[in-house]
This record gives structure tokens, C-alpha cells and sequence, in this order.
């Protein structure tokens, strides 16, 4: 096709053919070998476009005659449809049979569901196509310089996306071939850019741009390609980009534009490239009607430093790699990568024209981050390229040069034929070593600081590979052969051979350890021993501790290499030392057991406690301690065998030599350690009963441990174990076995009968628990049980028999009562146990509550109680002291007593005290002191609100008069002020009913005038069921006259008189003081005496008022008036202030038949006779 356009090329997806669109002819050609095929010549015009479908059954042409033919895979024309214009290029759906048509003036799409050609007109020429990988869109470049992007779904419609892009035309585009949404890395100037679609465009401007699908750029600055580009084709999965145009090469770039080089330098301009998808080869056409295909081999750029492997990716990007923890980090070097090189913490990276030197700044264990330590300006040609830590080596053939990280040469080695292999062996930084292996069979060291290379050995053939061990002592050489050889350095001597190799390499961390690789096949040996092989494809480029890197297709893997058969071979000739040298590169945990006990039966003790140190076996390593100590108590050879043999799991082995050598008794005991209580039973056959017992405890033990708790206590009892069978027995609550063990325990084991007796007690079985206790004379323990069981009369009786548990008995039982609200018993019981002080601290505390959770009648009768107190301590302790507390404390019982009532009518809806009742009880609240918890408030609010109903007005505004001067709680606002409004609507005085009379002078008083008369100043006498004021008047007797007298005196018949006599008349003010004459004319029913508790003295009162009869409580002394005490009784059944219960006495109650006596009066008492 000589001078003929070669206008396109498509290659059929299986690679087999490839077809040429050139003059009229559409040209088949053999994808193998490039034979011509076969020549199509349906068009009567030159043929422009070619494209093959997915399947490679249908291929289509387009020609200028305006037609375009699709073909079968018969290469038999099958569909023929035109345009309206001269065909320009076509492209095939890669996903679907859909032909893209491109003509001057429209497009077309031809699909075989629908074999009609949907067309859409154009602005601009077509001047290429290409489809999106999913094959939703397509683009088109036009001839105006726009890109139009549509949906293959509407092509009818506008273009999803429009590019423009100045007025050159758009001669060639191609999207990036990417089926997947992987991250895209090596973009310049950004980190990782997440993309699914690129779109690369060329003009005839020269100029290179990337686009995403959404029509933004990837690159904001466009590359300059520098001639006309008229072919753009994505190769390797859209790796990389291949352009060809006018300046006749075909020139490869990475996916974003990077320049890498040139593929192929042709004689006139490029006009088409194809790629083949079976390898990678490219297909050029030329102008000239030059066909070209070049096969194109990426070679592997590589290196490896102990577990740190390098490798070039993507032309431009390095990354490195950790291949024992599986980390990488990856470098963007935006640039072709030609070489590279490590080494400890150094990287070296050869690229076009400079050389960039990274170091590891981040630690072991944290990710891998390499910074730039230095640059080199310089383009080195070389073949090879080492780094070390503070030079680079380059070689040119025969020539190495080293130069510093500044790119200043220092030192260079020529040698007799050019290098082969280099690799740095390591050495101080600055002194490294490296080896060198030439093509004429030499193996150089040379060091860095020394001009003169040393010759280490010398073959006949090529080197190939070149490795020295870890101590360097030995090379391994691979030569061109592949023979595999192995030399002393010292004395040059081969030490082995072995053919078929393409690599050696030395274990970094044992100098005797080795691997080298076959075609297929990785072995691993020793010096000494033969190796062990296993099926591997590659050839190994490094060893590190139990890891074997090798490189296969362009691809590391590391491989876990087992060392067992090495340590075998070790282990079997006695080298301890070497065998565990192996086992420290990584053997599993079963080797390292092995190594440790062949180690400790040949007396290696050392070694077998590092082995076992490594799998952390605490229990052979506490064998290695206690052989340690035979072998420091010089204990005999056979007895230390024994020991390893138990340890072992050969326990008859063991028991045997313990036997014949006269340790029964340790074979005993390693048979009942064992529970092997069966094999001990034939070593101990004539043993004494002492050891039987101990076998039986030895069993009871085992049993215990294996989860059988009664036949242990079994075996515990017939041992005479008895306080572990015991203790046993409790923990399993077995109490048929611990009656019968009671009998057997002897009384002298006091811990245990009081172990077995405490059991007893918690099973509540009290009679076995005190027989046992007794039996022990223990009765301190008996009574304990009795008071913690709550058996209070077997405990009095106890206390009864054995004073001094006295205490130990009432004690408790005062507490119990007290608890339960017994305080009067619990008093009683405080006292008899010689608490007094806990007595009286109890009822404190009880106050105190009561007060503080407004148990304001609990509160009084608690005060009253402590007041008793107060009052029977002083005169027990001789103490006047206590005096003034009996007084306060029953004044806090009469405040507490009267506020109850009041609280509860302001705080409930309802109260069980009559309205004018309380009204009395906040009168007498109203003139007490401030008392804690007792609120003004309230007691001003009830005489308001109370007062207001009862006629009491006057009294009612002085109360709210009082409460504008206190903080009103905000839910009484309100109230307060309606009752504010409605008192002045009511008169300013109170009625009469409601101003007590004074009983004395017989005068009336408001109702807040007091306590006392304002006209007499006689204080009143308060009745503790209504707070009414009692007809009473206090009177004196004559200091003369003793109490005895007095009573006796007021007791006598006094004289017949026509008018009844009456003391309080005579005196209107002052003290009432009467003598004896007096006293003997004092009716008996009309004087009260109140008697106190001593050192109280009694007080006499004189009722004016015969007709009302009073009555007084005799436990507390308070008075009341006689209906209303009787009604409090029924209510409550017992005095309304101190609770005590008022019950009749047996004689004083008769039948209804008998109700009158001899004279005919009644026999049944008044109520007041209780009093």
C-alpha cells in the first residue's frame, strides 16, 4: 500500500485479525503473523473509518461515498445505509451492538435491536468519536473546536455536555479505559483524584487536555504537545496514552499527560494507531501507507533491602513496600522512573533527567513517609544504580563511578568486562561493601572507601546472580549456566554445587542458612544437610528471618519457608547451638518443644530454657527450675531422668525408674498428683496406714476438684480428716452427713464443733445447735443464737440462770422493741440491761425525726417521754441540773401536741378535731416562743380563717394583721387576701361566747389576750382535749404545812356551814395561800392536786365551778374537762396526750341486776373515779 493513506486500523477483540480502512479498500489482515487476509471493496470512495464490535462477529467501514457497510464474521458484506454526507469515523459500543456513525453534517446510531439508523443533525463537522466505557455515552469532536458528550439512550437530544475549545478542530480523542471506580493516583499537582470516566482531547493547536464527564477539567493546564496530533489511543487499561501525528513518532504519556518516551520513529506522519487487547502491541498506520506493529515489554524496575522492597509503578510512581507487615506507602514522581534503589533508611530514584534521593523519616510501627533527603541534576546513563547511606554507585559496563548525595564524584572503580549484577552487602555508612559480578566470570568486593576492588572468585561463564551471608564468609554465585555455586572466601575452596539455577540469596540473619530457585521450585538448606524444596515459579531476590521474597511477572510475593526439617537435621547430630539459631528465623511452637526437651535429655539446659522461654511453657520451664536445683543439690542422674520423663507425659516410664532406684514414694506421688489413684494403689501395696490415709486424702482431694463433693467428704471422713470433711459438708448443705459427723468430732476441736454448731443454727435446727454448744459449756454462743433468732423467753431464762448475760439478752431486746415502736418496753428493757444513756439517746433521735417529718403528735409524745426522763435521771443521779431539759422538753410536748391539730387543718382537706378546738389550740400556740418547724403562719391562718366562722372578727384581723409582717407560702396568697376583703365586712368586736372568762376575778378577756387574765393576771388552767379554760384556780399551802397534812386536812369532813366556802372570793390579786383552818373548809370534791414526779412538788387547784367536773390523767397530770376526756378515751383509747391506756379496774365493773349497793345508791362509779 506504497503512497496509499492508511486512514484507520481496528483490530477484532480476540487479536487474531486487524483490518485497514486505505484507498477504496477495506484491507484484512492475520493478527499473528500480518499476512494479508483478504481485500473488501464494496465503496466506490476512499474509505475514512473502520471499527470492529464487541464480539468480534460484525465489523463496520464508512467511506466518502456516504455509505457504510457493516461485514460478518464471514467477512461477507450484510447491511449497507448511507448519510447525507462523506462518513467520517464510526465507533462501536464496547458494551452493546450499537454503531456510532459520524458524517460531515450528522451522526447516526445503528443497533441490532432496532435496524433502523437513528440520525441527528450536527452544527459542526465530525471529526472523531469515542465512547465512554459503559457505553451510556459517546463523544464527538468537531471541526470548530467543541466536543459535544450525549447519552446514546437520546441521542435526539441536546448534548449532555458541550466543550469548547477554541476554533482548531478536534482531530482525535479517547476516553480512558477504566471499568471500575478505582481511585486514579500520579495526577500533577494533586493528591488522589476519584474519577470513573477521562476523557482525553487533542486539537490541531497542539495542545493535550483532560476532561471529566461533567465537562470540567482534571488538569487546569493543558500540555503542549508540540506538533499536530492526529491519533490519541489509550493503552494497558488506560495506563497509559499513546499520541501520534505530525512529528512522525509515536510518542507513549501516561493517563494524565506525563511524557514517558518514544514508542516508534516513523519516516512521515502518523495518522492512526490501534491497539491489539490480547498483548500489548501497537499498530501504526502512516500517510505513506506504512503498516507498523511494535510489541511493546515493560520491564521490571525493582530493588529489595532487607524486608523493604521498591518497584517502579505506573512509569511515574514509586512504591514501597514492608513486605512483613504488609504496609505500603507510594511516592508520585510525576516523572519517568527509570530506576531505583534501597537501602536501610535511603531511597534513590533515577529519574529522566535528575536523581532524587528519600529518606525514611517515620519509626518502626508507624506508617511508612519517605521526604526528599537530596537531588541530583544530573541525567545518568548507567546499566546499574545502587545507594548507600551516604553514596551512590552507578555503573557504566565496566566502569563504576560513586559519587555523594550532592552529585559529587568521589571514587570509581574500572574493572576488566562490564557488570552484570550489583548488590550492597552491607557495612559501617560510608564504608559500605557492595558485590559486583561481570560477564567475563568475575565476582568483585568493593568497598566504598577504597579505590582497589578485591577479586573474590573467578569463573568461565557470565554471572548471573551474586550473593554474600550475613558474616561474610561465603559467596554464592549463579552464572550464566545456571549453576549454582557455593565458595569459602577465605580459602576460595567450593563447598557445593547445584544446577538449574537462576538465583541464590543468603539468610540475612544465619550465615549457614540459604535458598535458591529452579524454574520451579524454591530450596531451602544448610551447609551441611541437604535442603528441602516445595513448587514456586520465580526466582528469590531476597531471605529475612523465615520469609522468601521472589519476583514472578513482575509481581513480589513473600513466602513463610519452615525450618523444621533444618532443625532436625541439627537436633539429630547434637548441635543444640545451631539448631536453635535456626529456630529463632521462625518454627512453630511444636519444633520449639521438641528442640527443648532433646535439649534438656542431653543435660543442654541453656538451650532448652531459651526454647522454652520463646513458647512462654511455664510448666517445662518450672521443670528446667527444679532441675536446676537437683543439679545444684548434686541430686543422681536417673532421678533427673525421671523428672523429664513425667514432665514428658511418660508417667510408668517415670514410676519405673523411680522404683528401681528407690523412690516409691515419689512415684507415689506422682501417680495421686495425676489422679491415677489406681496405679498408685499397686506401687503403695505394702506401704503403712499413714500413707493409706494420705492416699485417701489425695483422693478426696481429686474427687473435691472433680466436681464429686460427697464422695470426697466420704473418703475426708474415713482419713479422720474431720474439720475439712466438715467444712465440706457445710459448703454442700448435706445435714444427714453433718448429724453424723456431730458424733464423731472430737470436743477438744473447738473451731470445728463451733463451725458445724454455727451451720446448725442457720438451718434453724437450734436444738442440735444447742446440745452442741453445750456440750462445750459455750453458753455466750447459746444465748446469741437465742437473741439473733428472736427467741426472747428462752433467752430471759438463760439470763435468769447466768446474771452476767444480762446485758448480752435486754440489750438486743431493747433495741428490737424500740424498732418495732415498743419505746415504753424498750425503755424498761434499756434499763434492765444498764443502758440508761442509749436509752435516752434512742428517744432523742426519735424526737428529733418525728419533728423533722412533721409527726408533730408523735413529736409531743416523744418530748413527753424524754421529759419523764429528764425527770426520773434527776432524781435516780441526785442531778437538779436535768431539771430545766424536764421543763423545756414538756413544753415542747405541749406546743408539739397543739400544732399537730393546726397542721393538719392547714395542710389536709379534712381534720378529726372539732373547728373550735383548733381555734383554742392556735390561741395557746399563738403566745409560745418560736420553736422550730412550728409555723406562725399557720397558726395565725387557722385564727383567721377559723375565728372569721366562729364570731371571732376582731381576733381574726388582729391574725391577719400579724401575718402581713410573715412570708405567706404563695398557695395561701390568695386565701389570705379573699379572707383580708371579707373580715370588713363583719364587726370589729367578738362575740361574747368566744372571750374567755377568768375564774377567778369572773371578768371576760379577748381572745388573744393571753395565757393569763389582763384583769387578775391568774393564769389559766387549759383543758388538753378542746384547750378550753378550766374552771381552775391555783392555791398555795402554808410552807408549814407539809403535803401529807395538807391532803389529810382537805380529805376531812368539813364543817356544816350554810354557805359553801369558797377561798378564791376573799382575794381578788395575788397568790392564793391557804392555812390549815382553811384547808378543813375546802369541799374534798372541789380541790385537785396535781402529784408530780419527785423532786416536782405537788400543785392544788381550786374548782369554782363544783358542776363542771374535772378530770386529770395520772401518768402525765393533765387536766380536762370530764366529757370531753371520756369522749377522747373512747375515740382513742388511751389519754389524748401521753397514749397511756385508762383501763377499769376488775372490781369496779357488776352486773345489771346489781347496781345498787345496801343503802340504794349506785354502784357503778362516775367516769372521774378513773382519774
Amino acid at each position: 500500500m506504497k503512497w496509499c493513506c492508511i486512514y484507520d486500523l481496528a483490530v477484532k477483540p480476540d487479536g487474531s485479525e486487524f483490518i485497514v480502512a486505505a484507498h477504496i479498500y477495506v484491507y484484512l489482515f492475520d493478527g499473528t503473523d500480518g499476512r494479508q487476509l483478504k481485500i473488501l471493496d464494496g465503496h466506490k470512495d476512499l474509505v475514512y473509518a473502520v471499527a470492529w464490535s464487541v464480539d468480534g462477529e460484525t465489523f463496520a467501514s464508512g467511506s466518502a461515498d456516504k455509505s457504510v457497510i457493516l461485514y460478518n464474521e464471514h467477512h461477507e458484506a450484510q447491511l449497507k445505509f448511507t448519510h447525507n454526507d462523506a462518513i467520517q469515523c464510526l465507533a462501536y459500543c464496547p458494551t452493546q451492538q450499537i454503531l456510532l456513525t459520524c458524517a460531515v453534517g450528522d451522526l447516526g446510531l445503528w443497533s441490532t435491536a432496532d435496524k433502523n439508523v437513528v440520525k441527528q443533525r450536527v452544527e459542526s463537522r465530525c471529526c472523531s468519536c469515542a465512547w465512554t466505557n459503559d457505553g451510556n455515552l459517546f463523544a464527538i469532536g468537531h471541526a470548530d473546536g467543541s466536543v459535544t458528550i450525549r447519552r446514546c439512550a437520546n441521542v435526539t437530544d441536546e448534548p449532555v455536555v458541550k466543550i469548547d475549545r477554541g476554533n482548531e478542530p478536534i482531530w482525535s480523542l479517547a476516553f480512558s479505559y477504566q471499568r471500575n471506580s478505582k481511585a486514579e493516583t500520579g495526577a500533577p499537582g494533586g493528591d488522589h483524584v476519584l474519577l470513573t470516566e477521562v476523557l482525553a482531547i487533542t486539537d490541531m493547536n497542539h495542545r493535550l487536555a483532560f476532561y471529566q464527564l461533567n465537562g470540567a477539567k482534571v488538569l487546569e493546564k493543558e500540555i503542549n504537545l508540540g506538533f499536530e496530533p492526529y491519533c490519541t489511543q489509550y493503552l494497558n487499561n488506560g495506563q497509559f496514552l499513546l499520541i501520534g501525528g505530525s512529528n512522525k513518532t509515536l510518542t507513549m504519556f501516561t493517563r494524565f499527560g506525563v511524557a514517558l518516551g518514544i514508542v516508534a520513529q516513523m519516516d512521515t506522519w502518523i495518522w492512526t494507531v490501534t491497539i491489539n487487547p490480547n498483548n500489548n502491541s501497537v499498530i501504526i498506520g502512516c500517510v505513506d501507507g506504512t503498516i507498523a506493529c511494535y510489541s511493546l515489554v515493560f520491564t521490571t524496575v525493582h530493588a529489595l533491602s532487607d524486608n523493604r522492597y521498591v518497584h517502579r509503578d505506573g512509569m511515574t510512581d514509586v512504591v514501597i513496600r514492608d513486605l512483613s507487615n504488609h504496609t505500603a506507602t507510594r511516592i508520585y514522581c510525576h516523572d519517568h522512573v527509570r530506576k531505583v534503589s534501597v537501602y536501610l533508611n535511603k531511597l534513590a530514584v533515577q529519574l529522566s533527567d535528575r536523581l532524587v534521593i528519600y529518606k525514611q523519616v517515620s519509626k518502626d510501627g508507624e506508617k511508612m513517609e519517605y521526604k526528599i533527603d537530596g537531588k541530583i541534576q544530573k541525567s545518568f546513563d548507567c546499566s546499574l544504580l545502587v545507594v548507600t547511606a551516604l553514596h551512590i554507585i552507578v555503573c557504566r559496563d565496566e566502569e563504576l563511578v560513586c559519587y555523594d548525595h550532592k552529585g559529587l564524584k568521589q571514587r570509581e572503580w574500572l574493572l576488566e568486562s562490564g557488570v552484570r549484577y550489583m548488590k550492597v552487602i552491607g557495612g559501617p555508612p560510608g564504608r559500605e561493601t557492595f558485590v559486583v559480578g561481570s560477564y567475563n566470570g568475575n565476582v568483585h568486593k568493593v568497598f566504598v572507601d577504597n579505590p582497589f576492588a578485591v577479586l573474590l572468585v573467578k569463573l568461565n561463564s557470565a554471572i548471573r546472580c551474586v550473593d554474600v551471608n550475613c558474616d561474610h564468609t561465603l559467596v554464592g554465585v549463579v552464572d550464566e549456566n545456571s549453576l549454582c555455586s557455593l565458595f569459602d572466601i577465605k580459602t576460595k575452596e567450593c563447598i557445593l554445587q547445584e544446577p538449574h539455577c537462576n538465583a541464590i540469596c543468603f539468610n540475612s540473619n544465619n550465615p549457614e542458612i540459604l535458598c535458591y530457585t529452579t524454574h520451579n521450585s524454591l530450596t531451602v538448606r544448610s551447609l551441611t544437610y541437604a535442603g528441602h524444596s516445595q513448587k514456586m515459579q520465580g526466582f528469590v531476590i531476597g531471605f529475612v528471618g523465615n520469609k522468601v521474597f521472589c519476583l514472578h511477572l513482575y509481581v513480589t510475593h513473600a513466602y513463610d519457608v519452615p525450618f523444621t526439617a533444618q532443625l532436625y537435621q541439627y537436633v539429630n547430630d547434637k548441635h543444640f547451638e545451631a539448631a536453635y539459631r535456626v529456630a529463632c528465623l521462625g518454627v512453630v511452637e511444636e519444633d520449639w518443644h521438641f528442640l527443648g526437651m532433646e535439649a534438656i535429655k542431653n543435660g543442654n539446659v541453656d538451650i532448652a530454657s531459651k526454647a522454652f522461654s520463646r513458647t512462654k511453657d511455664m510448666r517445662c520451664l518450672q521443670m528446667i527450675s527444679d532441675i536446676r536445683e537437683m543439679l545444684r543439690n548434686d541430686e543422681p542422674e536417673t532421678l533427673i531422668q525421671a523428672y523429664i520423663l513425667a514432665y514428658d507425659s511418660k508417667f510408668r516410664e517415670a514410676a519405673q525408674v523411680f522404683r528401681e532406684n528407690g523412690f516409691e514414694n515419689k512415684a507415689m506421688e506422682l501417680f495421686t498428683d495425676l489422679r491415677m489413684f489406681d496405679e498408685a494403689q499397686e506401687v503403695m501395696t505394702t506401704s503403712s496406714g499413714e500413707t493409706q490415709k494420705m492416699l485417701m486424702r489425695k483422693r478426696a482431694i481429686w474427687a473435691k476438684d472433680s466436681n464429686q463433693p460427697k464422695v470426697a467428704a466420704e473418703m475426708l471422713i474415713s482419713s479422720g480428716d474431720l474439720d475439712k470433711a466438715t467444712q465440706l459438708i457445710i459448703d454442700n448443705d448435706w445435714m444427714d452427713l453433718a448429724i453424723d459427723i456431730s458424733r464423731k468430732i472430737d470436743r477438744g476441736d473447738l473451731e470445728t464443733i463451733k463451725k458445724l454448731a454455727g451451720y446448725f443454727v442457720r438451718k434453724h435446727e437450734y436444738g442440735l445447735a444447742s446440745k452442741i454448744f453445750g456440750s462445750i459449756n459455750d453458753t455466750k454462743s447459746i444465748v446469741e443464737m437465742h437473741v439473733n433468732a428472736g427467741h426472747w423467753q428462752d433467752a430471759f431464762a438463760i439470763a435468769d440462770r447466768h446474771p452476767k448475760y444480762v446485758e448480752d439478752v435486754y440489750l438486743p431486746y431493747a433495741r428490737h422493741l424500740a424498732e418495732r415502736d415498743q419505746f415504753e418496753e424498750a425503755q424498761k428493757a434499756f434499763h434492765k440491761a444498764g443502758k440508761d444513756q442509749e436509752a435516752l439517746s434512742v428517744l432523742e433521735q426519735l424526737t428529733t425525726n418525728a419533728v423533722n417529718e412533721t409527726r408533730f403528735a408523735d413529736a409531743g409524745h416523744y418530748y413527753w417521754q424524754l421529759s419523764q426522763q429528764y425527770l426520773d435521771r434527776s432524781q435516780s443521779h441526785d442531778d437538779e441540773s436535768l431539771i430545766p431539759k424536764y421543763q423545756q422538753a414538756a413544753k415542747l410536748a405541749d406546743v408539739y401536741y397543739a400544732y399537730d391539730a393546726v397542721f393538719i387543718f392547714c395542710n389536709q382537706p379534712f381534720s378529726y378535731e372539732r373547728p373550735e378546738n383548733i381555734l383554742n389550740m392556735a390561741r395557746y400556740l399563738a403566745f409560745q416562743p418560736f420553736i422550730d418547724n412550728v409555723s406562725r403562719v399557720f397558726i395565725y391562718y387557722t385564727i383567721a380563717k377559723i375565728g372569721s366562722e366562729e364570731g371571732a372578727y376582731k381576733s381574726a384581723r388582729q391574725a391577719l394583721e400579724q401575718l402581713t409582717h410573715l412570708r405567706i407560702p404563695h398557695f395561701f396568697e390568695s386565701q389570705i387576701d379573699v379572707m383580708t376583703l371579707n373580715i370588713r365586712a363583719k364587726p370589729f368586736s367578738d362575740t361574747e361566747l368566744m372571750q374567755p372568762m377568768c375564774y377567778r376575778c369572773g371578768l371576760n378577756n379577748p381572745f388573744l389576750g393571753g395565757l393569763s387574765c389582763i384583769h387578775c393576771q391568774t393564769p389559766f388552767i387549759i383543758s388538753f382535749v378542746t384547750f378550753d379554760v378550766l374552771p381552775l384556780v391555783e392555791f398555795q399551802i402554808d410552807p408549814e404545812i407539809s403535803h401529807d397534812e395538807a391532803v389529810e386536812l382537805i380529805q376531812s369532813e368539813p364543817p356544816l356551814v350554810d354557805v359553801e366556802f369558797n377561798p378564791i372570793r376573799s382575794q381578788k390579786k395575788g397568790a392564793v395561800i391557804l392555812n390549815r383552818e382553811a384547808l378543813e373548809k375546802l369541799e374534798q370534791g372541789q380541790v385537785v392536786i396535781q402529784n408530780f414526779a419527785p423532786p416536782l412538788a405537788p400543785r392544788y387547784l381550786f374548782n369554782t365551778y363544783p358542776t363542771i367536773t374535772i378530770s386529770q390523767c395520772t401518768t402525765c397530770c393533765k387536766l380536762f374537762d370530764l366529757d370531753d376526756f371520756e369522749m377522747a378515751i373512747l375515740q382513742k383509747g388511751h389519754c389524748p396526750f401521753c397514749r397511756t391506756s385508762q383501763q377499769r379496774n376488775d372490781a369496779m365493773f357488776f352486773d345489771e341486776d346489781d347496781d345498787l349497793d345496801e343503802n340504794g345508791t349506785n354502784k357503778i362509779p362516775s367516769f372521774s373515779q378513773f382519774a
